[in-house]
């Protein structure tokens, strides 16, 4: 009865509601596309998630911290090749140009997460909220799915 329980406070807290991935702040508007988590095998320790976050804006737009419901802790990393040995590097904060945008992809910036307690599969989906420097928020829903389908 416990696990039932927690089972249902915990797809309760991860399946989005509905809503837009943007936010207007004073300087411009903020907005996410392509978001998705990669499906990740039993017994897997971290999941990853990408986006590509969109900077409408005229200044430069900082993201410094993620958090989500269905994760413990998000953490900001970017894969690196030194040497010829490919590596995660933490970030503390990731910079978004004026009137560009950034790709959070494999082999590139991502978010990395513990997995959840119970197993996130195709079709599952969990919400984040990216949180800027200068006080924007964007609340992102993000699919799972494999990382050999579109």
């Amino acid at each position: 009865m416990q696990r039932f329980l927690f089972a249902t406070v915990f797809l309760i807290a991860c399946v989005p509601f509905p809503g837009t991935a943007q936010a207007q702040g004073a300087t411009g508007p903020l907005r996410v596309t392509d978001a998705w988590i990669r499906e990740a095998p039993p017994g897997a320790a971290m999941l990853a998630a990408y986006m590509t976050i969109h900077n409408d804006s005229a200044q430069d737009k900082v993201l410094d911290g993620v958090d989500s419901d269905c994760f413990g802790h998000v953490m900001l990393h970017r894969s690196v090749t030194e040497n010829g040995v490919a590596r995660m590097v933490h970030e503390d904060s990731i910079r978004i140009p004026a009137g560009g945008s950034l790709r959070l992809e494999p082999g590139s910036y991502h978010l990395m997460m513990p997995a959840p307690d119970e197993r996130l599969v195709s079709g599952d989906s969990a919400s984040f909220r990216l949180h800027f420097e200068n006080g924007e928020t964007i609340e992102v829903d993000a699919p799972v799915r494999r990382p050999d389908l579109p």
